[in-house]
């Protein structure tokens, strides 16, 4: 018997990939969107209580409380407002946010002057815009002659620090009285809390600002004093600087 042979041949497959191309080489555009911006307020005007409005009576609550309401005109492209009132014996801030309306009723005390102001806000905005800053004097039972508004403290500002070299410093603030009278001024200024009493060549000025002698390496505190002609008086806030 013959021997049949199978020989099997195997052929390896070819395999062509064929990889797009044919393109510019060019990358793909990135489409950046806009940038929204949005406007920001304008500031409110204040209208009521009255700048300097020495009886601004409000409403009574009791006898030591009445509710004032605060007005102004709306400020253009604005979607609410802050009020800040600041009780000017005490420095004591009440905030008053995210108001819709263009007025706003707060309970304060009697007797007691104010400052107040408005800052406008628009949604989407970073930026807020602040109106002017008004006093007032809510009235008291029994009150015939208002004292002068608590003197503000303008240079140097709270804080500031002095080099080694300075021998003087110049004190600045300003005062006002709501039935406009005339006032002077005793300075306190020391290096334990500004509540030492005054030298004789720093009591009774009639000016706003004087030049003080100082020393390295010490801390001072001051405050002001404004006197009225019936000796009706008040007094600011205390500030501190530092010579090196």
């Amino acid at each position: 018997m013959k021997k049949v042979l199978f020989k099997y041949f195997v052929f390896p497959s070819l395999f062509i990939i064929s990889c797009g191309g044919g393109g510019d080489g060019g990358s793909d555009d990135i489409i950046t969107p806009p940038v929204q911006t949005v406007d920001p307020p304008s500031a409110a005007t204040l209208t009521s209580p009255a700048n300097n409005k020495v009886c601004e009576e409000g409403t009574s609550v009791n006898d030591s409380q009445s509710s004032v309401n605060f007005q102004w005109t709306a400020g253009n492209n604005t979607d609410s407002y802050d009020l800040r009132i600041t009780n000017l014996n005490s420095n004591q801030v009440i905030h008053q946010t995210n108001i819709t309306s263009t007025n706003k009723a707060v309970t304060l005390n009697k007797g007691t002057p104010y400052s107040w102001k408005i800052t406008s806000k628009k949604n989407g905005a970073a930026e807020t815009v602040g109106s002017s800053t008004w006093k007032f004097y809510l009235s008291g039972d029994g009150i015939s002659n208002y004292p002068p508004y608590p003197s503000t403290l303008i240079s140097p500002s709270s804080g500031n620090v002095f080099s080694t070299s300075t021998t003087s410093v110049e004190l600045s603030w300003e005062g006002s009285h709501p039935e406009n009278s005339s006032l002077t001024y005793d300075l306190f200024i020391d290096t334990t809390d500004g509540l030492q009493d005054p030298i004789s060549s720093n009591q009774n000025l009639s000016i706003k600002s004087k030049s003080v002698l100082v020393n390295s390496g010490n801390s001072y505190y001051w405050r002001v004093k404004a006197k009225d002609i019936n000796n009706n008086s008040s007094y600011s806030t205390i500030h501190s600087f530092r010579v090196e």
